[in-house]
């Protein structure tokens, strides 16, 4: 077992520093980035609250989920981005973290769609197309920060 501060040999190899060491490497940019991504969730909690309670969707736990999953929807966007443009590091490297973007986002509009007793079509087509607008917004604007050029420091 190794120790999560440590780095880890691949089956390559190659060394991987260990998710602790990623995260403290992150940096300010990365460490903003996630509190904004909570404070939208939480503003997005408060915005929807009064249609959770029409529609059978306890608001409490919509917040827990939804706030609860922003530090690891913006720690696994951030860390994606930053394992993404080095070049020294396989793309396996940077898999969990967006695996981790994946659910985190997914999960809150799971929990609507799931925990809803009977969705009107157009609540449950919105959920989509709202998942489907911004996870499309989220892919592409970690596609743009991988391209970008690295910022001489």
């Amino acid at each position: 077992m190794t120790d999560i501060c440590d780095p880890v040999i691949v089956g390559d190899g190659q060394e991987c520093p260990g998710w602790l060491a990623e995260l403290r490497d992150l940096g300010t940019l990365g460490q903003m980035w996630t509190l904004t991504v909570v404070v939208l969730c939480v503003a997005r909690a408060v915005v929807v609250w009064p249609m959770l309670g029409e529609h059978g969707i306890n608001p409490w736990w919509f917040l827990v989920l939804d706030v609860g999953t922003a530090p690891f929807y913006g720690v696994g966007q951030a860390m994606g981005v930053k394992i993404l443009r080095d070049e020294t590091r396989p793309l396996r490297h940077a898999a969990p973290w967006i695996a981790m973007v994946f659910v985190s986002f997914v999960a809150p509009y799971a929990y609507v769609l799931s925990s809803a007793g009977q969705l009107p079509g157009y609540v449950v087509w919105g959920v989509l197309i709202w998942m489907a607008v911004f996870g499309g917004l989220t892919a592409r604007r970690m596609a743009r920060d991988v391209r970008m050029e690295p910022v001489a420091g």
